[in-house]
């Protein structure tokens, strides 16, 4: 008990005083559906800033808690395989927060402190196949995608898992700190190696919880589930809970953004194909310089959540808010080109057969 309190302190008090740009989560909220979030999560997870950074927009927060619970969460006995999966998609996308925190919890649910790359061979063939394969997520013609050695059965929650985590990498990127906890010299190499060793001590307890499949917080609407995530529909559980993720990140992007830059932005990832954005930002200059000088601060914004998260800086906050202060128009803008980025690459996974 003593040690879940500490840990409690750290996730809920200390933790987030790495959120950027948008005031810490109020975690008692009398919201409904946030609080039904932060109580489910208090059970089966922790109410980490991750999750939390989405409160000033509840059915986006829902929605995102509930992939990273159905395919991440659930199925405990799978988790150093789901822990590999967020660590190698999290290093993709240049997230060293995320890869801090899962590179962590995989040693912690695994016993293995190395991710299984090359030089570190003595790990579960299953935990290993799927590391390579996250690894290659950003690769859609690469033969380790296209060649899934992952059980038909098992396919949803690891798919489900990489999606999860590149859309939240993207959103960590942008209003997280480098490192998960506010510490001076987070990010140098000890204090990383500290945050970690930590991370591994309470992680033991927190990859060991569960949850009941299915135990959804919001109704889906009236949408169906995306042909992009069709790799889902084997687990009805997984599926829901894309359903749900994909409703509220329409209805974010709608409310935040006007048609014009959700067009641009969808138009721009249909050509992408996984690669790096040029250096500088001319490349972005380039793509908004049709639009209206009053929606190229959301164009900029959002086109670069989808595709460069970590140059998201305070200039381009600074821009957006000058045309909507509001800061759960941030929190949806974000959410909904990050969801647009994951819908193309969840586009280019193979369907298991």
């Amino acid at each position: 008990m003593i040690i879940q309190n500490i840990e409690n302190m750290l996730f809920r008090k200390v933790a987030p005083f790495t959120i950027r740009h948008i005031k810490r989560p109020n975690l008692r909220s009398k919201d409904q559906v946030a609080r039904k979030v932060f109580d489910q999560t208090a059970r089966e997870f922790q109410a980490a800033p991750p999750i939390t950074l989405h409160f000033p927009d509840p059915l986006l927060m829902a929605g995102i808690w509930s992939i990273i619970r159905e395919s991440f969460i659930v199925n405990a006995k799978e988790r150093a395989v789901h822990e590999a999966v967020a660590a190698a998609v999290s290093y993709l996308n240049e997230c060293p927060y995320c890869v801090d925190v899962h590179t962590a919890m995989h040693a912690s649910a695994s016993g293995n402190k190395h991710l299984p790359v090359k030089e570190h061979k003595n790990h579960d063939p299953k935990v290993a196949h799927a590391y390579k394969w996250a690894s290659a997520t950003l690769s859609p013609q690469s033969d380790d995608l296209k060649h899934v050695q992952i059980a038909v059965a098992d396919v949803p929650q690891v798919f489900g898992t990489a999606i999860a985590f590149h859309y939240t990498n993207r959103m960590v990127n942008i209003f997280l700190d480098k490192a998960p906890m506010p510490m001076p010299a987070a990010s140098s190499g000890v204090m990383r190696a500290f945050s970690r060793a930590s991370l591994r001590f309470f992680g033991k307890r927190i990859v060991k919880l569960d949850g009941a499949p299915g135990d959804f917080i919001t109704d889906p609407g009236t949408i169906e589930l995306p042909s992009e995530f069709s790799w889902a529909s084997s687990n009805p559980n997984v599926a829901g809970s894309f359903i749900r993720f994909a409703h509220a990140a329409e209805a974010a992007g709608r409310e935040a953004l006007h048609e014009d830059v959700r067009s641009l932005v969808i138009a721009h990832l249909n050509q992408w194909n996984g690669e790096q954005t040029d250096l500088g930002r001319g490349w972005l200059e380039d793509l908004i310089a049709p639009l209206d000088p009053g929606l190229k601060p959301s164009a900029q914004l959002a086109l670069l959540t989808a595709r460069a998260s970590w140059q998201v800086d305070n200039k381009i906050i600074s821009d957006f808010k000058k045309i909507n202060p509001e800061e759960k128009a941030l929190v949806q803008a974000t959410g909904w080109a990050a969801f647009a980025a994951v819908r193309r690459i969840s586009s280019w996974l193979p369907m298991p057969s």
